[in-house]
């Protein structure tokens, strides 16, 4: 059965998984960091020119899900990809090609949730359900239930978790990011990151498990 963070109303296909694919998904154990895992990869020479209709359509569906997880509410979604795209737009020729544009788009993702957390925060609100109309229609009532629930998982487990360790779930096991890179980005050693992603995958696992104690 398959099942959907959210769907924003742009209708952009999400990452569907089942429920076993979702904890592999976030991080199966992949032994000893390989050596290309050790550090981030090397800077280009020379950062191509980007044009932002490019970086607008290839990375819009990853910052819809970035603010999300990162504790934006349903509700300020439209208004933070606003600010993200804007501040985008502002800073794109500046963008030297450091690190991959992904990461480099997240990095600008994360300041404005961090803006709209503060501007928004409620400490003891509840999660804002998913609207039944973002959920994929092909979805039946019950498998749109299902999907509904888990993405409030998600929102939950990520809401549970520090600055740092949001970024490593949503780069290290959802968006699968090189360790090196989620390293040089939060300035610790790759082995810190990995084992961060272990914790966070087995923490992971116990709130489905929970989930299915509950549901039978």
């Amino acid at each position: 059965m398959a099942y959907e963070l959210e769907r924003h109303p742009r209708d952009l296909t999400l990452s569907s998984l089942d429920e076993r694919g979702l904890v592999e998904r976030a991080g199966a154990d992949r032994g000893p960091l390989a050596s290309h895992e050790r550090a981030a990869p090397a800077a280009p020479a020379a950062a191509e020119a980007v044009r932002f209709e490019d970086v607008y359509e290839q990375h819009f569906e990853f910052v819809w899900r970035t603010l999300r997880l990162l504790g934006v509410q349903r509700g300020s979604i439209d208004d933070a990809l606003q600010d993200t795209f804007g501040a985008i737009a502002r800073q794109l020729p500046s963008f030297e090609g450091r690190s991959s544009m992904r990461t480099w788009v997240f990095g600008v993702a994360h300041k404005v949730a961090a803006n709209h957390r503060r501007t928004h925060r409620r400490k003891a609100a509840r999660l804002t359900p998913l609207d039944d109309s973002a959920l994929s229609m092909e979805l039946d009532p019950h498998a749109r239930a299902e999907a509904r629930e888990i993405g409030d998982l998600l929102v939950s487990f990520c809401e549970e978790l520090d600055e740092g360790r949001r970024t490593v779930f949503v780069l290290g096991l959802l968006e699968d990011v090189p360790v090196g890179e989620i390293a040089s980005l939060l300035g610790i050693p790759a082995n810190t990151v990995y084992s961060r992603m272990r914790t966070l995958r087995e923490g992971l696992r116990r709130k489905l498990e929970a989930r299915e104690a509950k549901n039978g």
